[in-house]
Formats: structure tokens, sequence, C-alpha cells
């Protein structure tokens, strides 16, 4: 399992260190290699085991134009990233697409990691309002 907030610093080859706990439960709970892809405004890293299992769900699906550009989307934006001496390479093509250059902030989401642009990150973080986050966790049972 991936939780918490964690700091990180690219170097200038495209490398960052994952943090021993994300590293840890990927090597422990998972399998790797870890599959980082695009997302919204991040990338986000999947287990390779898992990554697949939802690709080959949604290829399940009817087929529909539209279908096909989502399955060419996620297959030809998604690397595989072996971990050596703890870090993984980002590939030049996904840092930009992420807006990442030097500093990073990697989130844990369960059963995946977004890597987040530090100052993009803070960005979306300033713009939680404690009240409304509280009232909807709540709601969630949180």
């Amino acid at each position: 399992m991936f939780i918490g907030r964690h700091e990180a610093v690219v170097d200038p080859k495209g490398r960052v260190h994952l943090p021993s706990k994300i590293r840890d439960a990927l090597t422990n709970s998972f399998e790797p290699p870890l599959i980082l892809t695009i997302s919204d405004r991040c990338l986000q890293g999947h287990p390779a085991k898992q990554w697949l299992e939802k690709y080959e769900n949604l290829e399940e699906s009817e087929y529909t134009p539209e279908k096909g550009d989502l399955l060419r989307a996620i297959t030809e934006n998604a690397v595989e990233c072996p971990i050596k001496n703890g870090r993984i390479l980002m590939p030049s093509w996904l840092r930009n697409y992420a807006g990442i250059e030097r500093e990073v902030v990697i989130v844990g989401r369960i059963k995946k990691i977004e890597i987040w642009s530090a100052e993009r990150h803070a960005q979306i973080s300033a713009e939680y309002v404690p009240e409304k986050l509280s009232k909807r966790l709540r709601e969630l049972g949180f």
C-alpha cells in the first residue's frame, strides 16, 4: 500500500530516488517494475501487474473508435521504470508533460503513486478549502 507525501529531487539525467516506504511497498506487496504514465496534471506510477489488469479490463469492453484512441494513449504514454539503486528514470517527454523540472512531490494513492511537479502540487494544495474538505471527508466516513 502506498501512502503519504514525500519530497524528492530529480537529477540532471531525469532520475528520482523513490522514498524507502514507496520502494518497500513496491517490492514487498507488488511486483516491479513500476509503470509510469500520464495523468491529469501529474505522472502516475502503477505496479506492472495492476496496470496490465486495468488495461485488459478496459480492452475487454465493447470497441469504439474513442476507446481505441484511449487505449492507444494509455500505451504510448507509458514506460516501464525498473528501480535501480533506489531510483527510477523518468523520460524527458513524461517530465515535460507533468511540468517536472527539479523538485517533485510523490504522493501515495494506496495502489498507485503520483509524481507531481512541486510547484504544481503546491498550487493544487493551496486550493484546498479546509472547511469544505473536512465536510466532504465526514460525508465519506473519514
